[in-house]
């Protein structure tokens, strides 16, 4: 069982997208404000809109270039558990993982990883399967009960 490619990488670079929108509707708004539309009247030239979008844009950058090496594909076996980030690819044994845990108010199934010896942690999805009420989310994955069945297993 593998980690959701596609939902790995729009979480990865949701906020690269968003910090470039907002960096280009900040250029637009100061060179271009008459493509701007606020409530059926036209934009005028203003330095604030300016500086809220582009700030909103360096922001998201900044939060994109903080946790984009956080987001791994992992594929979990009965024994092992496969980390890939990139070209690197690392295979641990169930019992080095330290902590493994649900992160809640996300959309989607998001786990943190923490292993054993490592001060790194580690992010990954499962597939588009789970109940979120309130903010809450519960995965109901095969990935996402294996996940559960090994947390038992090993106390983690």
């Amino acid at each position: 069982m593998e980690s959701n490619n596609l939902y790995h990488k729009t979480l990865k670079y949701l906020f690269l997208g968003l910090g470039i929108i907002m960096l280009i509707t900040s250029i637009l708004s100061w060179f271009f404000p008459d493509l701007f539309w606020i409530n059926g009247e036209k934009m005028e030239q203003s330095i604030v809109t300016t500086l809220v979008f582009g700030m909103i844009g360096i922001v998201c950058f900044l939060i994109f270039i903080a946790i984009k090496e956080k987001f791994v594909i992992v594929k979990l076996g009965g024994q092992n558990v496969t980390i890939k980030n990139g070209d690197k690819e690392g295979k641990i044994n169930w019992m080095e993982v330290e902590s493994l845990s649900l992160i809640q108010f996300v959309y989607l199934p998001l786990y943190k990883l923490k292993v054993k010896g490592d001060n790194k942690v580690y992010w990954f999805n499962t597939e588009n399967q789970f109940i979120n009420a309130g903010g809450f989310t519960s995965d109901t994955s095969e990935m996402g009960d294996l996940i559960k069945k090994k947390k038992r297993e090993l106390g983690i």
